[in-house]
């Protein structure tokens, strides 16, 4: 069956009409508006999390070098890490739930027009971030889970295949023989941190050369999560957040307790009343500690004029890093508590 696209009166998809009023509003400007609109941006640059984060910004940087939209070279970048072979928390062969299976979350958001797309527990498909993205240009939704989600994705074209490898088959049959539940049955009380390995989410963000911001994220969670669990990176000012006006963020970490307080919308609403991204995102942090819990997690943030910064719970084992890339060069930064 042919996918049906949402078209506007004029017979353009929502993407499409969405670009389009964006530039019919720019043109509109006055041309000294116009130009302090172009001038009042640090792009093109791209920022994605932990030590994948140097190779998926080689790959979305090129898009952004010549001229294309943030929310592509988002997108080809996280793609990057999500194919990646043996990246054992984003993507295909990647920690198992409970019952041995592999699912998925994924969001974009696009700076202009406010438009999010996502997808939790997605199943059999690889590239969830694309499928995230066919949400946002090709339905009125904003999120999709389980197997509708991936019946969403094939029609859209995706191949549907098994997300589950050698490798993780292996991790979930070693720990069924220790005849252990998923500590997801254990809540997790205020002030007490139960380890949880890995969160390695994927989260990028970018500015490009017209000043234009998105963002995505992408992860298979955490080990041995209960089956239909969805986590941070597909809600909207949880896993990620943007606004043109002001920047992006990205968060990382237990989604369990980050998602309850909406750590990257708290971020950019801090950087929109004046904080810099490193102030904002130590001040959401602090929020969820305040609150008496012990936990790990990270957030990066990039504000429109360029200006980056971090901050980070818990990890003291973990390296937390975030790569960055512009016209200066490349940079791998470590994030301090």
């Amino acid at each position: 069956m042919k996918a049906l696209k949402q078209t506007s009166s004029t017979g353009m998809n929502r993407r499409e009409f969405a670009l389009a009023a964006t530039a019919t509003a720019l043109a509109a400007l006055p041309l000294n508006g116009l130009a302090a609109t172009k001038d009042e941006h640090g792009g093109p640059v791209i920022i994605t999390t932990w030590d994948f984060g140097p190779g998926a910004n080689d790959v979305g940087w090129p898009v952004l070098q010549s001229g294309g939209l943030a929310i592509d070279a988002v997108e080809a970048a996280i793609n990057h890490v999500e194919l990646l072979p043996d990246e054992f928390y984003v993507g295909f062969g990647g920690v198992p739930n409970e019952i041995g299976e592999t699912t998925l979350d994924a969001m974009m958001m696009w700076g202009p027009t406010h438009d999010v797309g996502a997808v939790g527990c997605l199943k059999r498909i690889k590239r969830a971030v694309s499928v995230a993205r066919k949400v946002m240009e090709e339905t009125q939704h904003s999120l999709l889970v389980g197997d509708d989600a991936t019946r969403f994705a094939v029609r859209m074209g995706f191949e549907e295949t098994s997300l589950t490898n050698l490798r993780s088959q292996k991790f979930w049959e070693a720990w069924v023989a220790k005849n252990k539940e998923s500590s997801a049955w254990d809540p997790e009380p205020i002030g007490e941190q139960r380890p949880l390995e890995g969160h390695d989410t994927v989260g990028t963000m970018a500015v490009d050369a017209q000043g234009n911001i998105g963002v995505g994220c992408s992860t298979n969670g955490r080990n041995f999560k209960l089956p239909g669990r969805v986590g941070d990176s597909p809600i909207a000012g949880a896993g990620a957040y943007c606004d043109n006006e002001v920047g992006a963020a990205v968060a990382t970490g237990n989604g369990d307790v980050m998602m309850r307080f909406l750590p990257t919308y708290h971020t950019i609403e801090l950087m929109r009343a004046g904080a810099t991204p490193a102030e904002a995102t130590q001040a959401a942090i602090k929020r969820i500690t305040d609150k008496g819990y012990s936990f790990d997690g990270g957030l990066v943030a990039l504000a429109r004029n360029g200006e980056h910064g971090a901050s980070k719970q818990g990890w003291e084992n973990n390296k937390f890093r975030y790569a960055v890339r512009n016209g200066s060069g490349s940079q791998h930064i470590l994030v301090k508590p």
